[in-house]
């Protein structure tokens, strides 16, 4: 996808697209940084949008051992994402209904979950129930990894979103900047 296209989109759903660039291989890569994928079975991605960070996850991925699908609620970009990224499914809904496609697939928990979401456009209500179900959806000592861009961590809602994190998850780590993503960005590390 050019990023012509994602700038376009971007201005068509700013709700459900919150960059107006595709994320870096240097942000996909602090993103899955905490996952342990000699013992994870289960990962699930939100937004996989273009496949930046899916694409990471199937570089290190154990194919015959591991369940790996994703959650994509824009319509164009669940499209996308399925044609970039073919190997996984890739449901249009939202993380919020998580625990829904864990039970399809027969489990109970994700090892881990990364998310490419645009939190900072989403109301606080919306945050909140993705939080509770990413936190449900996750096995004890599994791993929650997103991001946010530099610029919008002292924004009122960069700052709510960091508490919030910390309200849900037992433990946050925050990645050193990425400076080689447009607009330079951090990655949270939250674990249950």
């Amino acid at each position: 996808m050019s990023s012509w296209h994602f700038v376009k989109q971007f201005c068509r759903e700013p709700r459900t697209i919150g960059a107006i660039a595709p994320s870096s291989s240097k942000l996909a890569n602090r993103m899955i940084e905490k996952i342990n994928f000699e013992r994870a079975r289960v990962i699930v991605e939100y937004g996989p949008g273009t496949g930046a960070f899916t694409r990471q996850v199937l570089k290190h991925l154990h194919k015959n051992r591991t369940i790996f699908f994703g959650l994509e609620l824009n319509e164009h970009m669940n499209r996308i994402a399925c044609a970039q990224v073919p190997e996984i499914p890739i449901f249009q809904d939202s993380a919020s209904e998580i625990r829904k496609y864990l039970r399809q697939f027969g489990v109970k928990h994700a090892d881990a979950v990364i998310s490419g979401l645009p939190w900072a456009s989403f109301p606080e209500s919306l945050q909140d129930e993705i939080l509770y179900e990413t936190q449900a959806g996750l096995r004890k000592g599994g791993v929650f990894s997103t991001f946010a861009y530099l610029h919008g961590l002292v924004l009122p809602s960069g700052i709510r979103f960091r508490s919030k994190l910390k309200q849900h998850f037992s433990e946050v780590k925050v990645s050193p900047v990425v400076w080689g993503n447009v607009p330079p960005a951090i990655v949270y590390w939250c674990k249950k």
